[in-house]
């Protein structure tokens, strides 16, 4: 057999420093990395930003001269060829203007004046014959490349705008921008002496430049960059400057004169901080390396020592002698030491604290007010507390030994036996309570009761105990039993009190019809209106006593809940509802709603109101819409309307019975339905509001808790 390899101390402890370091070094030199990598994405959006705000201000600088020549363009000097006095007027312009000079070219490319040149004398041909014929053509404005002028003799720029005989172009009003405008530009935005920013034309050349400029105005851009350009409009690249210097390269381009600018970054700005750092961590990390590891093989040679030590004294508590160990240098050691030496002496006292701690549980079983008991595994009672004496009238010498079967009715034994065999398993982690049941027991002579019984499941060494916490809850069943039949006696009380209310009523509305009907001819016009009063009482008292009985029902109501699809609870209130919503033109629809459980003719009651409300209170053709969200553990119900709405002060108001906010002459009514609406809620175990302003609609919001497998829609 192969023998095991035993690592030391010391060796230990060198491979931990150095397993320690190693990922902490990496990590180091990868956050370094990631951090270049930020900071390269970070200045590469900061310089694209800056590209883009130099861009916007050339950009702004040809608008600029756009619009004071499509200004000069429509001068009535121009218009009478009056060119003596435009030369005066464009000279004037550019007093107030940064172009070098302004140029009107005719059809034929002949320059008819040239603010660089007295009026009168010669002017050349325009050079820049291909901007002319683009001007021209299209009627717009049009900014050139840098080109040789031919008064000027020197790089230049056109900004072109067409001028009009009538509906042709007969001219070319041109204002020249010399590139140390540009260059002026450039300069102002003041970018780090290193940075390299470039402004060029549209065909790529190099107009204005932060570095070289003299050197390289009118040459191309570099070749990686010109390629770059053809297929986007702005990017990065790494490229090599015109003067071989390797940049990260920033470009945008104008998406309407094509010009763009170019900045570039040296690689090596972006990399010596990196390359510096990872120097430096490299240093730390082998003088930390080498140190660390000389100070583990120290520390090693004492925690040896100190482990050795123990060695003699674990032998003489083996063999049953009282250990002497010396003080230790290692505190942890030394703490193992001195326990040691304690640990003969606690083996002494250990019977003695085993039964104080089962004097103390045996005082809080006693003091308990739950019967508590515990059985052997044959059933029989080992433990009858004080208040299980209390309980079954039993005093404590006769409960133990005896099967506590014998204080369950006999009819009922065998099915309690059977909950006390039961599987249950015993789940430490499990932190819920234990499953409790109810059961009938009997006392000791013979009284039948209705007890909880809960069975917790305690370890006693390696097996279970079998414990029975029993509560009698006779009273509680009392009070459940008398608070049902005060809810029957309510609701009785209120059918009769409708029928009596309703009986005399419809009485009283037949008679009064009968006597408009009978004596009509024989009674004035202030008799007629006093029996149509009435009979509008009659009726108003009548609604109120529904209403009323309706309230009576959900106070009252304790029907169990069923699941319920609030998509067939909607349609029986289309029904219900389909002699007003086709009297008033109203539109009522609904999203797919959900089945919750509850009372169908609660839901339908409570949404037959709250549409019903959306109908009545609205100026014009009604809209109302029904809809149901799921929030976290329950269903939000809202149902819209196009009404009056309501002043935030009455949102509370409105919910509670006979709160009305408007007379029977404005809208009829009893002012029960929405305390209906809420008693319905509540009886659901939800909420109700509402959010309405005056002029606006309202939106009532009900929650109904949604239970575990219910669709999400119907």
């Amino acid at each position: 057999m192969k023998k095991t390899r035993i690592t030391s101390i010391r060796s230990s402890l060198a491979w931990l420093v150095a397993a320690c370091l190693f990922p902490a070094t990496l990590t180091a030199a990868l956050l370094l990395a990631y951090d270049y990598q930020r900071q390269r994405a970070e200045l590469v959006r900061d310089t694209v930003a800056h590209a883009r705000a130099l861009m916007h201000a050339v950009d702004r600088e040809f608008a600029g001269a756009e619009m004071s020549l499509r200004s000069l363009s429509t001068s009535p000097s121009l218009q009478s060829r009056d060119f003596a006095a435009f030369q005066a007027q464009a000279t004037a312009l550019l007093h107030r203007h940064y172009a070098n000079n302004i140029v009107l070219i005719d059809a034929s490319g002949q320059q008819r004046i040239n603010t660089a040149r007295p009026y009168g004398q010669a002017l050349p041909k325009a050079t820049n014959m291909a901007q002319l014929e683009r001007v021209l053509q299209n009627g717009r404005t049009d900014i050139s490349d840098l080109f040789i002028g031919p008064v000027l003799k020197r790089p230049l720029i056109n900004v072109a705008v067409p001028v009009y005989s009538g509906n042709a172009v007969s001219h070319s009003l041109v204002a020249v921008v010399l590139p140390e405008h540009l260059q002026k530009i450039l300069s102002d935005y003041r970018f780090p002496s290193d940075r390299i920013a470039t402004i060029f034309d549209a065909s790529g050349v190099i107009v204005a430049r932060t570095h070289e400029i003299h050197q390289f105005i009118g040459q191309p851009l570099g070749s990686d960059l010109t390629q770059r350009l053809t297929e986007v409009d702005e990017a990065s690249l790494e490229a090599v400057s015109r003067e071989g210097i390797p940049v990260l390269s920033v470009f945008t381009r104008s998406p309407t004169s094509r010009w763009g600018v170019a900045i570039g970054i040296p690689i090596a700005s972006l990399t010596g901080e990196l390359r510096h750092s990872l120097w430096l961590l490299g240093g730390l990390a082998t003088l930390l390396l080498a140190s660390s590891l000389g100070l583990a093989w120290v520390m090693g040679g004492r925690i040896v020592q100190s482990v050795r030590a123990l060695r003699s004294a674990a032998l003489s508590l083996g063999d049953g002698r009282v250990a002497a160990v010396p003080a230790l240098e290692i505190r942890e050691v030394d703490e193992v030491g001195q326990a040691i030496n304690r640990a003969s002496l606690m083996l002494t006292d250990a019977s003695k604290a085993l039964t104080d701690s089962e004097a103390r549980m045996r005082g809080i079983v006693e003091s308990a007010t739950d019967a508590i008991v515990i059985l052997d595994d044959s059933w029989n009672i080992v433990l009858f507390n004080f208040a299980a004496v209390t309980m079954f009238g039993c005093p404590l010498e006769e409960a133990i030994g005896t099967p506590f079967i014998r204080f369950i009715p006999e009819r009922l034994r065998g099915d309690f036996s059977a909950q006390l065999l039961a599987p249950r398993e015993l789940d430490l982690q499990d932190r819920e309570a234990p499953a409790i049941e109810v059961a009938t027991a009997m006392r000791l002579d013979g009284d039948e009761f209705a007890v909880e019984i809960s069975f917790p499941q305690v370890l006693a060494g390696s097996s279970q105990v079998h414990t029975l916490i029993l509560r009698d809850i006779t009273a509680r069943l009392r009070i459940h039993e008398a608070l049902e039949r005060s809810n029957l006696d309510l609701q009785q009380f209120a059918y009769v009190a409708s029928h009596d209310l309703k009986t005399p009523l419809r009485s009283i509305g037949g008679f009064v019809q009968l006597l408009e009907k009978n004596y009509a001819d024989k009674l004035d016009e202030r008799a007629i209106a006093l029996i149509r009063r009435t009979a509008a009482a009659a009726n108003r008292l009548e609604q109120l006593t529904d209403d009323l009985l309706s309230y009576a029902r959900v106070s009252s109501g304790s029907r169990a809940f069923t699941p319920v699809d609030c998509s067939e609870v909607f349609e029986d209130v289309l029904q219900l509802l389909d002699a007003p919503i086709s009297a008033s033109g109203a539109s009522v629809t609904a999203r797919p709603l959900p089945t919750v459980t509850g009372d169908r003719t609660q839901l339908v009651q409570l949404l037959l109101n709250l549409v019903a409300n959306g109908i009545k209170y609205c100026d014009g053709p009604p809209v109302v819409h029904v809809s149901a969200e799921l929030h976290e553990r329950e269903w939000v119900f809202s149902v819209k309307d196009n009404g009056i709405g309501m002043e935030p002060k009455h949102h509370e108001r409105v919910f509670e019975i006979f709160k009305r906010l408007h007379t029977q002459q404005e809208y009829t009514g009893t002012g029960i339905g929405l305390a209906i609406c809420r008693r319905v809620v509540i009886s659901h175990g939800g909420r109700i509001w509402i959010e309405s302003a005056p002029g606006k609609g309202s939106t009532f919001r009900f929650t109904i808790p949604a239970s575990a497998g219910e669709s999400s829609s119907s």
